[in-house]
């Protein structure tokens, strides 16, 4: 992520940019799993996240095609940090319970982007959705169920 680059929109207040930066620093930058498989966020907002994955050799299966697995995993990632914009940083964290996805079309090379965002936000369950497309087609889509954990320092 460019420092000098906006993730959000220009409606952002003060507080919400610096909640967002915190999000991205702890959920997003400090991942090695992220940055093993090069996944990195594009946008951030009120319930909603934006992710992008370039493919390379090493997403790919046997089969020459991105895995499911890597497919999946920005599924998630973009699920799951959209629910923590609307989340108590300090005291709530969100752990997926339940992931259901289904592929559209196969990947073989080009940019997997992600977008998730918050369908419903209880007090202990969310449920998100997901599109991940790869040049504005649609590559899966996918529903996930969170559990709020309740954490002390």
């Amino acid at each position: 992520m460019d420092p000098n680059e906006s993730l959000w929109d220009e409606a952002a207040s003060a507080e919400e940019e610096d909640r967002y930066r915190e999000i991205i620093r702890e959920r997003v930058e400090n991942s090695p799993f992220y940055q093993l498989i090069g996944m990195e966020i594009t946008g951030l907002g009120p319930g909603w996240a934006t992710f992008k994955m370039p493919t390379g050799k090493h997403l790919l299966n046997i089969g020459g095609i991105v895995h499911g697995g890597a497919i999946t995993s920005i599924a998630d990632a973009a699920s799951g940090v959209a629910l923590a914009t609307q989340l108590e940083k300090s005291t709530e964290r969100p752990i997926t319970i339940e992931l259901k996805i289904n592929f559209c079309a196969p990947v073989v090379e080009g940019l997997i982007e992600a977008r998730g965002s918050v369908v419903q936000k209880g007090g202990r369950i969310a449920v998100c959705e997901v599109e991940v497309t790869e040049s504005e087609r649609l590559v899966a889509k996918g529903i996930s169920t969170y559990m709020i954990l309740r954490v002390t320092d």
